[in-house]
């Protein structure tokens, strides 16, 4: 499968996926944010991938079944045992809310760093929605209390003691058992309602160091490694084998790390694989160099800037003998094309002129056939709005179709097709939801605000009262070159600017989009949120203020906008 949305609809399609929350969480959490380099692009496909240290990230059927049985709900305390990559963890932080709290727990000290690493990607540690711990959950529990207990990994014959003791009456444990998935229902302190759901392979519960298995496993898997040595000890050479061909001509990059790597002047062949090594560019310092040495490159690595990922060890160095030929481009949301050109010319990067002509010109044109989110765009031109904001590498060189094809590529993985549909379904066109995000984006800072700012814009549409919103008047003068005032305000004369974007003198949206928005921004003016209010406003601060009715509007404008 390619995309997330196609992995939940096939989980709805097989009956795993049914509560709307939960199906939401798997909207907005998404598991390819949670997989290892070498696995992204399996991230959406239906089984268990490896995390490292013998782990792996479960399956999204397991998940959403454990899920649906859990029922979590806005408010509630939660346990996670074994949290692994995080993924489990940041879909119950979603669907618990800001009222909510996830405790999450997990023993293996590098993993407990790369889910923290993921979890913090939505925040959840940093507003205290999620609290991580790094320990061993078969012993001593974090204080508490929880309303419910979800374990990823899986014990021999009976869960802890001490899970059922940190559960409240009414409460819920789901863990593996075994081979089978087991749900606990606390109706008091020794009444336990238990029901099974057979059928489950789980990884084993880790306690100080070892899994929980049984003694008669134990023994029968020490028989069968004395008479079996020649065999493993085969099976481990072709392992190391195999881990040293992946590394150095398959492992696959991941976007997200992309770092800019400075190799000094003067630096040797062990110091340029250290300072990958450290940067986490490459795993194994000691096959980089036996690579590097093996074609005889040793001498022929240059100093410079580079922007890396972990890519496969033959394409680093290639890379490396070319010299710094690559770059990184930060586009922020909201950027207009014409600051994405400056941009390009400022970093010297491809051709900005003719980046400009296939973005003001021939882009729509061009890319129609490709892409399907700018295919309806018949009787337009220009690619404004959709060059998704995102953080890019691309080599110095690169011609500018591709550059603007990476965008517009980027563009359609994340409006993903059922958003397309729900576009449709509120007649509304792609090019008018997409105006509308511009809108928002420069509007509101808020996500919770900007729902309901889209649903005040669309409202005044619907009631044929000018949008008034003073960033189409801020965009009209940066094309034109015209300064804004220094505080920032949009003055009467500004307010009569003749223009097609000019929404103080032309009810509707403006000519086109006014910038190119993010995914927030999208999915507010997707999915508007209704409320009694006609106007709004944006303090300096980046408060929106909210009022039903033009007096209530004029008296917040005196008092926020002196």
């Amino acid at each position: 499968m390619r995309s997330n949305e196609e992995l939940i609809q096939k989980l709805i399609q097989n009956g795993s996926l049914k509560n709307i929350s939960i199906i939401e969480a798997f909207r907005a959490i998404n598991r390819a944010d949670f997989v290892r380099p070498a696995t992204k692009r399996e991230a959406y496909e239906n089984y268990p991938l490896p995390i490292g240290e013998g782990q792996t990230i479960s399956q999204p059927e397991t998940v959403a079944f454990m899920l649906e049985i859990l029922d979590p709900k806005p408010g509630m305390q939660v346990l996670d045992i074994g949290a692994g990559s995080g993924w489990q963890t940041a879909l119950l932080a979603h669907i618990v809310g800001e009222r909510g709290k996830i405790t999450a727990i997990e023993r293996v000290p590098a993993l407990c760093e790369f889910a923290k690493k993921n979890i913090e990607k939505y925040g959840f540690l940093a507003n205290r929605r999620v609290e991580f711990f790094c320990g061993d959950a078969t012993a001593h529990l974090p204080a508490g209390h929880y309303d419910a207990i979800i374990a990823a990994a899986a014990t021999a014959k009976k869960n802890p003691d001490v899970w059922r003791k940190a559960v409240g009456t009414g409460g819920k444990i789901i863990a593996p058992i075994a081979g089978s998935l087991w749900l606990f229902t606390k109706h008091g302190e020794n009444n336990w309602e238990e029901k099974e759901f057979a059928g489950f392979a789980f990884v084993p519960l880790i306690q100080d160091g070892s899994p929980l298995l049984s003694n008669t496993l134990r023994e029968k898997t020490k028989r069968s490694g004395t008479k079996n040595w020649k065999i493993l000890f085969f099976c481990f050479l072709l392992i190391i084998a195999m881990a040293i061909g992946w590394e150095i001509y398959i492992r696959t990059p991941d976007a997200v790390e992309i770092k800019s790597i400075e190799i000094p002047r003067g630096a040797g062949l062990r110091e340029t694989a250290e300072i990958l090594k450290k940067e986490g560019i490459i795993q194994s310092s000691w096959i980089f160099m036996f690579y590097t040495l093996v074609k005889g490159d040793a001498a022929r690595i240059q100093a410079g800037t580079y922007a890396l990922n972990s890519i496969p060890i033959s394409l680093i160095e290639q890379e490396l003998v070319r010299g710094g030929s690559s770059a990184i481009i930060v586009v922020p949301e909201g950027w207009t094309a014409n600051e994405i050109t400056s941009l390009l010319m400022r970093e010297k990067i491809s051709d900005p002129d003719e980046f400009r002509k296939i973005v003001e010109i021939r882009g729509v044109e061009l890319f129609k056939e490709k892409f399907d989110s700018i295919a309806p765009l018949s009787g337009h031109t220009s690619l404004e709005g959709f060059l998704f904001p995102d953080t890019y590498k691309v080599l110095k060189t690169m011609p500018a179709e591709e550059i603007a094809a990476l965008m517009l590529k980027n563009f359609d993985s994340k409006v993903v097709p059922a958003m397309r549909k729900d576009i449709a379904s509120r007649q509304k066109t792609m090019y008018q939801a997409v105006t509308m995000a511009s809108l928002i984006e420069k509007e509101v800072v808020s996500e919770e605000d900007r729902a309901v700012v889209s649903g005040i814009l669309w409202k005044r549409l619907l009631l044929g009262i000018p949008l008034q919103v003073d960033a189409t008047i801020s965009y009209i003068k940066k094309q034109s070159g015209t300064s804004i005032s220094s505080s920032g305000k949009i003055s009467i004369a500004d307010t009569k600017i003749d223009s097609p974007y000019n929404t103080y003198k032309y009810a509707g949206l403006p000519k086109g989009p006014i910038g190119n928005p993010g995914i927030s921004a999208i999915k507010a003016a997707i999915y508007p949120k209704e409320s009694p209010y006609l106007y709004y406003l944006s303090t300096p601060e980046g408060k929106t203020i909210f009022s039903k009715t033009l007096e209530e509007h004029n008296k917040a404008k005196a008092r926020y906008l002196k």
